[in-house]
């Protein structure tokens, strides 16, 4: 499990020239032809980034022809040659690709002299964006892609333990506490509880798991939900997955005052339906992820939400805090 890359200073300027090319309409239909479909002769190219950080991008290219025929890809780099490893894990995946009913986002073709994926485009609209009464529905179906994820006979690589993931979070911690010392009455108690609950988690067996998962990576086409982003996938507890959906979920929820009164259920939606779909996985399990996932990003708040740090770290150190409490709390009951 990739959790985190820090490229090098030659790699965040060598993608920052691929990413330059790439926004040469001429250049990006030279790369795509290979992908195009026979008879499909575009004449207008359009190349708008979507996303853009230090170690990757997502390009989406659109492309029109004469006759008004239009086709949209999605190109994806990385900093290094992780591509090579995504489309090879996609490639295991395929065989298994489920239709209509459940979608997995993959890429259709690996160009290694681009170090570059090439994905069909699909429109939609994030999960993330919808709060209306569609969501807890569409929190359910979520749910029940990440089983049929969680189910597939897959070994991507060797098994990430719970205790690998918990030294990754209590040095995330360590890292906020000692560059803001302020935070450090905040995360401390946290750290303590991650060693606790840690040593006390119930058996699991491993399974492919996405690695990333939040609404963010789902996309309702007004017809199924697309799962994306499949370039985290891991070996490990499937409880992972569910506790940071989650986790990503609380966040949600205890940072947007916006939200309507119902988002207060939405946790409940997805965390029901997926522990209906697979009655094998721990809740216990489940609430430690989601609690070790809440510390890791207390980091990230710290970092990138300057003005509203102070009001938003406690509470999240607060409630991974009782996530992983009530780990240990409910081992001492049986």
């Amino acid at each position: 499990m990739r959790f985190r890359f820090e490229p090098t200073v030659e790699q965040r300027t060598a993608l920052r020239a691929r990413l330059e090319r790439l926004q040469q309409p001429a250049l990006a239909l030279e790369i795509l032809r290979s992908s195009l479909p026979a008879g499909f002769d575009p004449t207008r190219v359009v190349c708008t980034l979507q996303r853009a950080h230090a170690d990757r991008f997502v390009m989406r290219v659109g492309l029109r022809s004469d006759a008004g025929e239009e086709r949209a890809y999605a190109l994806k780099a990385y900093a290094d040659d992780f591509g090579r490893q995504v489309w090879a894990h996609s490639q295991a995946l395929a065989p298994h690709h489920p239709g209509n009913h459940h979608e997995l986002s993959l890429p259709m073709r690996y160009l290694p002299h681009e170090g570059l994926l090439v994905f069909p485009w699909t429109d939609g609209v994030f999960l993330r964006e919808i709060v209306d009464e569609r969501t807890p529905e569409l929190l359910r179906q979520a749910a029940g892609l990440a089983a049929f994820l969680h189910r597939l006979p897959l070994v991507p690589e060797q098994p990430t333990t719970a205790e690998v993931i918990a030294a990754e979070a209590r040095a995330q911690c360590e890292a906020l506490r000692d560059q803001w010392p302020e935070t450090g009455p905040l995360v401390e108690p946290v750290m303590a509880a991650i060693a606790e609950a840690v040593a006390t988690l119930d058996p699991a067996e491993p399974a492919l798991v996405h690695g990333d998962l939040a609404a963010g990576q789902f996309l309702w086409t007004g017809e199924r939900l697309v799962l994306l982003d499949l370039d985290m996938f891991g070996y490990a507890d499937p409880a992972y997955d569910a506790g940071h959906f989650l986790a990503q979920l609380e966040r949600r929820c205890l940072s947007d005052p916006a939200l309507p009164a119902h988002a207060a259920q939405w946790s409940g939606c997805f965390r029901d339906a997926y522990l209906a779909a697979m009655p094998q996985v721990s809740p216990r399990n489940v609430s430690f992820y989601q609690g070790v996932t809440l510390a890791r990003k207390i980091h990230t708040i710290r970092r990138n939400r300057i003005s509203e740090w102070p009001r938003l770290v406690p509470r999240l150190a607060e409630r991974a805090l009782a996530a992983l409490e009530a780990v240990v709390s409910s081992e001492q009951l049986r």
